[in-house]
């Protein structure tokens, strides 16, 4: 809706999802010390441009005849937004969250387990250190079934929010 902004912004998000996100967490570290923080803004900074990536795109994908018809009929900003735009969008923004999710999950136990800090990917670094495979095997099935929870989940909520995706 706004070709300045997405002047300004698009280059900075292109730029800031072509950086693999460990590259970036020695920084956050060295900033932010070594508690939750950094894992934390980890977790935002390697969702964020797959969300974002996939709300433009979905916002670039509603026929401008919806916008068109809604602003004949007398829309005004506001109410577009929340009646069309956020609407159509909807699918594809819960299709950048299950991604986001999904970069986040992964960045966060590389990060455990290059750095050390204690976490699931830690736990799987020290039992590898230490050939305890059944430990490694443990944390991986951790991480997958956690996965598949929040994959569950998600779905669940994306079926409530959007009921009509699918239907024809």
């Amino acid at each position: 809706m706004s070709p300045l902004l997405n002047a300004i912004l698009g280059p900075a998000i292109t730029f800031l999802r072509q950086l693999p996100p460990l590259a970036y967490f020695s920084l956050l570290i060295i900033w932010f010390g070594i508690d939750e923080t950094p894992k934390l803004l980890l977790l935002i900074i390697a969702a964020f441009p797959p969300v974002v990536v996939a709300t433009v795109s979905g916002l670039n994908g509603i026929s401008s005849d919806y916008i068109n018809a809604a602003r004949t009929l007398g829309c005004r900003k506001l109410s577009l937004i929340s009646s069309i735009l956020i609407p159509a969008s909807l699918p594809e923004i819960f299709t950048g969250i299950r991604l986001g999710i999904g970069v986040a999950n992964t960045s966060v136990v590389a990060s455990e387990t290059v750095n050390g800090i204690p976490g699931i990917g830690g736990i799987i670094r020290d039992a590898q250190r230490y050939n305890q495979t059944d430990v490694v095997l443990l944390g991986l099935f951790v991480l997958g079934f956690s996965g598949l929870i929040l994959e569950f989940i998600l779905e669940r909520v994306q079926k409530v929010v959007t009921p009509w995706k699918g239907v024809v």
